[in-house]
Order: structure tokens, then C-alpha cells, then sequence
């Protein structure tokens, strides 16, 4: 059974106020009522010096009443300016990591840069007698609501995730809204798979236990899946979403 009901996060502030103005006016009235009954006792009659030490007593209880109300409305209001202060730091974070988040998607090579460079990794590749492998990885918001902010944060994590994964030769890139693609030459199915692993492990511990995106992971290698380098684009093509599920990440906003 609940004895007091519960406060709204929104009505908090105003709650708080309310309390510490209670409080000062319970500390008003215990004065007040312990001072009208100490007046007669104190002021009947001022013969002795013992009576004026009574006097001063009483003056100096009301002084320590009226500094103890003061003092609490002046800590209310030092906690609430130093709430706000809080407040609007943890807004400037907020931006500058959103801003961090934008920067990094824009330094991030695109589709395009992706599909000149595939070519070349598959004929250096073949050249050598190894294999290619490329890691799609598709991410989403769990709400379409979500916002702006929060969309390129979410994928910004996801590619520092997967770029602390990657060897100096691997690359990284931005195929479109909310898919990345690795690509990892001279790399196996199997050790390529070892890899994905990892990057899912990271994936997972990014997106929190609160779930605050999902992902996808898809692996292509030559020549397990494909023959060619055409083959290979087309299934990266294949595997990219068409919903646009990121949809804050459309050209103009990463320009």
C-alpha cells in the first residue's frame, strides 16, 4: 500500500519548491507558537538581571529560527541554479557528440568509393591467390521516432565498433542509410566469420541492455559465394535496405 503517491519527473522541480516553502513555513509556525508561549514567562516581569539573560535568549531563539528558514530557502535556491547548470552542460555533450558523430560520418568513404574500390581488391586478390571477404553490417532504430541526433550517434557508434576491428589494410564504408560495409582483403570465409563475430560482440555491447538499435550481419567472400567481382557487387547491393531506415542520413545532411 502506497502512502504517499508518486512525483512525475516533469513535476519535480515544482514539487521540490513546494517542500522547501512547506518546510520554511513549518519552521515559521513552530517559532511563532514556541514564542507566544515563551513571552509571558520571559517579559512578565524584568527585575533581575537573570531576567534580561532570559530576554536575550528569547531573541536569539527567534534570530536562530528566522536564519534556519533563510538558510533553507538559500540552498533550495543554490540546488536549483547548480540543476540548471547541469542541465545545459549535459546539453552542450549532447551536441558536441552529435556534432563528433556527423564529422565522422562525413570523413566516411561512400557507395561510390566502394564500388571503385572493389575492382581493384578483387584483382589484386586474384593476382595473389587469396581471397576477398566483405562484412555487411545493416543498422536500425528499434522506433521510427527517433531523432535526428540520435540516428547519426547510433550509426556513428556502430562504425567506431567495427573500425576498432579492422586490420590496417581492411577499410570501412558508408554503402547508405544505416548499412556499413568492411572491406577485408586477403582474409578467408572462416577467419572473416571470427571477425564478424566480433564485430557483433561489439555491436551488442554498444547497443546497451536497453536495445537502443539493431543490426544485421552479413558475410560475403570470394570465391565462396561469388566469382567475380561483379558478382560480389551485386550481392553487397542486394543486402543494403531499402527502406532507408536511417532516414536522417540522406546526402545533403552528411554534404
Amino acid at each position: 500500500m502506497k502512502v504517499f503517491d508518486e512525483v512525475p519527473l516533469k513535476d519535480l522541480d515544482r514539487r521540490e519548491r513546494q517542500l522547501t516553502l512547506f518546510a520554511c513555513l513549518a519552521i515559521g509556525v513552530l517559532a511563532i507558537g514556541t514564542a507566544v508561549l515563551m513571552y509571558p514567562v520571559v517579559f512578565g516581569h524584568l527585575a533581575t538581571p537573570a531576567d534580561k539573560s532570559l530576554r536575550n535568549a528569547f531573541f536569539g531563539f527567534c534570530g536562530l529560527c528566522l536564519l534556519l528558514a533563510g538558510y533553507l530557502w538559500e540552498r533550495q535556491a543554490t540546488v536549483r541554479r547548480l540543476r540548471r547548470q547541469m542541465a545545459e552542460d549535459k546539453k552542450r555533450v549532447a551536441a558536441a557528440q552529435v556534432q563528433a558523430s556527423e564529422e565522422l560520418l562525413k570523413t566516411m568513404p561512400r557507395l561510390s568509393s566502394f564500388q571503385d574500390r572493389l575492382p581493384m581488391e578483387y584483382r589484386r586478390m586474384v593476382a595473389t591467390g587469396s581471397e576477398l571477404s566483405i562484412v555487411v553490417v545493416s543498422v536500425k532504430m528499434p522506433s521510427p521516432t527517433a531523432g535526428h541526433s540520435a540516428e547519426m550517434g547510433m550509426l556513428a557508434d556502430a562504425a567506431k565498433v567495427i573500425s576498432r576491428r579492422l586490420r590496417e589494410q581492411d577499410s570501412l564504408y558508408l554503402l547508405g542509410g544505416g548499412a556499413l560495409g568492411a572491406v577485408l582483403p586477403g582474409m578467408d570465409a572462416g577467419r572473416a566469420e571470427a571477425v564478424s563475430a566480433r564485430i557483433g560482440e561489439g555491436l551488442a555491447d554498444a547497443a546497451g541492455a536497453t536495445n537502443r538499435f539493431s543490426y544485421k550481419l552479413d558475410l560475403l567472400n570470394y570465391p565462396v559465394n561469388a566469382s567475380s567481382a561483379h558478382e560480389l557487387l551485386q550481392g553487397v547491393q542486394a543486402l543494403l535496405p531499402s527502406d532507408d531506415s536511417i532516414r536522417a542520413l540522406a546526402e545533403e545532411a552528411l554534404a
